[in-house]
């Protein structure tokens, strides 16, 4: 009797154990849906990625990276806790490649959990804008505003020759007559210097004769 109630005890605990671990199990924090999703192939870059869970996490013990298919870590700017959502804004636009999202939260019961997923970016590169005509058509406005800005600068170059020949006339015409007066000096002393020479002649032949 007492081994029948012995076994039924331990049936019971059994029982028990059997279905407290896989509740526990279940109670741990999971992953419920992802942005950009797992295994997701992207036609458009990406700066965001979004983690929803079916409980509230740790704002402080949960943590969020992303990693190129060559392992290195692209810089994640900020991430942002709300309730059971954690965000992830990138640094900057994910390019074309695969990438692995790595989380690792710790939920309600205070157990940490962690996991990863991939998806990938297939975004067109975007072509440079082809450049504008319209630097090459300033360059002849340019040169026609230049023309015209220089022929002004020709005219007074012109005036400037004009008065410097007018000048240069008015210095001959102030010249000639001084040239005239040293000329007709110089006969006058020629004239006077004969008068001279032969008022002295006649003077000395004066005196011999009274001699």
């Amino acid at each position: 009797m007492l081994k029948h109630v012995k076994t039924s005890v331990l049936l019971t605990l059994g029982l028990l154990l059997i279905l407290v671990f896989p509740t526990a199990t279940w109670a741990h924090s999971k992953l419920e849906t992802s942005t950009p999703a797992a295994d997701a192939k992207l036609t458009e870059s990406v700066q965001e990625v979004s983690l929803s869970f079916n409980e509230n996490i740790d704002e402080n013990l949960s943590t969020l990276k992303v990693k190129n298919a060559q392992g290195e870590s692209v810089e994640v700017a900020e991430v942002k806790v709300n309730q059971n959502t954690m965000l992830g804004t990138l640094a900057a636009p994910l390019p074309s490649g695969s990438y692995t999202v790595e989380w690792k939260i710790v939920g309600g019961d205070g157990h940490p959990v962690d996991g990863t997923y991939a998806f990938e970016v297939d975004a067109p590169v975007a072509e440079a804008p082809p450049e504008t005509p319209a630097d090459t058509e300033e360059t002849p406005a340019d040169t026609g505003n230049t023309q015209d800005e220089t022929a002004p600068a020709d005219d007074t170059s012109a005036d400037n020759a004009d008065q410097t020949a007018g000048q240069d006339q008015q210095a001959d015409n102030t010249s000639t007559p001084e040239q005239s007066a040293g000329s007709g000096s110089t006969v006058w002393i020629v004239v006077i210097v004969i008068v001279a020479l032969v008022a002295g002649y006649f003077g000395i032949r004066a005196s011999r004769k009274k001699k």
